[in-house]
């Protein structure tokens, strides 16, 4: 699969799809607090910026998946893994996460996910994160954050 990274001029597509993609996910942990859906325009806006962000288009240019990261301290911090719903399935969350470890060429991932985002824990821990901590976040949500660590090229189990 073809991926690149995303401009600017991609942030409108990227927030449209942020919504539909966690909506799924709120409705299966059963709570609107995820923190994907009470980020405004204005914030994603904001904190483009702050992250390289990849995406995966489809035949006619849309934007089927994304996923950001960013160097954080001794690890690449990953976030808003995400995938249009009618897309799911079909490996493009997998392709993404491996397409960040191929061109950080990092050893260390470190990311988050709703402790009842089964679904999405079980893909983390199927690409080698391992869950590291737990925590209860501000609203009605506890949080596993997760991490994977590469030596001589392959995934560290913990």
């Amino acid at each position: 699969m073809e991926y690149e990274i995303a401009g600017k001029e991609d942030i409108e597509e990227l927030y449209a799809l942020q919504l539909r993609a966690f909506e799924s996910e709120a409705e299966m942990i059963g709570s609107r607090s995820v923190p994907a859906l009470m980020e405004s325009r204005e914030e994603n806006r904001a904190d483009f910026d702050h992250w390289t962000v990849l995406v995966r288009r489809d035949e006619a240019g849309r934007i089927i998946g994304a996923v950001r990261y960013r160097k954080l301290g001794d690890h690449i911090d990953v976030g808003r893994l995400m995938v249009a719903p009618e897309h799911r399935n079909r490996g493009v969350a997998s392709d993404l996460m491996r397409a960040v470890e191929e061109m950080t060429r990092e050893d260390t991932f470190e990311l988050y996910t709703c402790t009842k985002s089964y679904s999405n824990i079980r893909l983390y821990e199927q690409l080698g994160y391992r869950i590291f901590k737990e925590e209860r976040g501000e609203r009605d949500l506890s949080f596993a954050y997760m991490r994977k660590t590469i030596e001589n090229g392959k995934a560290e189990t913990h």
